[in-house]
């Protein structure tokens, strides 16, 4: 018998005989496994209220209310979970990421530091101990977490991730890059460990490692903004304007113009000699400073030193015109 043809024999047994609790157990539980969490809850409070000292019927409404995103009624479930059985980890686990979901990190620091205690090699919780402090800034003690989380389930690429953003926080760059390549090795399509592994090789010009890095980002998350930028500056590094400005053009495809496309723009345009050009990038990419993340004083102190053509010459169009969709004020 599937789960569908289940759910329906245990429906028909429950609406003839409501007071069949194991029935209407079984039927929460496959309700819940079936994404029906609002039947799964009605059946588990009726079943709550009628056996209030079962911790379990209390931990699955607290389930329900999670998947909901009702937060703060899950909350009370756990606790009440977590009362009438004070040493089961589980209970006190999904207590603290309640806690962490509303913003009460100390509060969510506490019960997770209870589940360790219950449970010495528990990975997730050591995991979720590191990433509250390291939101506190306490990078010591959560490198300490993380390693605990790791040596616990290796397996974890979050982990090794956020101990490597950790070392570099602390600039130990060394052993940032080594975690990087081991979230690589554990999960090959998590982008983000590529673009910092090509961050770290642009900052220690290595250019070509770089752009293969930036590259690889790209490939696997074609929205990354942080990647197009990266790898266009790494492309100007070593002269290759054409390539460069693909890259520009392919961010623009894929995301939306911004004032850092624009200032990237112009410094193509500055390298080609196209003051026009240049000149106009800067002034769009000053238009929109919410989308820039160059230092706006830098750009403007640019746009300022940057000459102003005599009329007569100043009726060229940029050479890559085409490419820059200039309005007019």
């Amino acid at each position: 018998m599937n789960d569908i043809q289940r759910f329906e024999s245990l429906k028909t047994t429950i609406e003839n005989d409501p007071t069949n609790f194991q029935a209407r157990r079984e039927l929460a539980v496959i309700c819940l496994d079936m994404g029906f969490d609002m039947l799964a809850l009605k059946h588990l409070n009726y079943l709550s209220k009628t056996f209030p000292d079962d911790p379990n019927l209390h931990f699955n409404v607290g389930i329900c209310w999670e998947k909901l995103k009702h937060y703060n009624f899950a909350l009370e479930e756990y606790k009440k979970a977590a009362a009438l059985k004070e040493d089961e980890p589980d209970f006190i686990y999904n207590l603290a990421l309640c806690y962490e979901a509303i913003g009460k990190d100390e509060e969510a620091l506490i019960q997770f530091k209870r589940v360790v205690c219950l449970k010495n090699d528990d990975a997730n919780s050591f995991f979720c101990i590191g990433c509250i402090l390291s939101k506190q800034g306490n990078a010591e003690a959560a490198i300490k977490c993380f390693k605990k989380a790791i040596e616990y389930n290796y397996g974890d690429y979050f982990a090794h991730f956020h101990l490597a953003n950790m070392y570099k926080k602390t600039g130990e760059t060394d052993k940032a890059f080594e975690e990087y390549k081991k979230v690589i090795q554990l999960s090959e399509d998590y982008s983000w460990a590529y673009f910092n592994l090509g961050q770290i090789y642009y900052e220690r010009g290595n250019i070509e490692n770089a752009i293969i890095m930036l590259n690889m980002t790209i490939e696997k998350n074609p929205k990354d903004k942080e990647a197009y930028k990266l790898l266009t500056q790494a492309y100007i590094k070593i002269n290759d304007i054409e390539t460069a400005q693909q890259v520009l053009n392919e961010m623009k495809e894929n995301l939306t113009e911004s004032g850092d496309y624009y200032y990237l723009y112009a410094k193509i345009q500055e390298i080609k000699g196209d003051v026009k050009g240049y000149r106009k990038c800067l002034e769009f990419a000053l238009k929109d400073t919410s989308s820039l993340s160059f230092n706006e004083y830098a750009v403007l102190k640019e746009l300022k030193e940057c000459p102003i053509l005599p009329a007569n010459e100043d009726d060229t169009e940029p050479a890559e015109a085409e490419n820059i969709e200039f309005e007019d004020e």
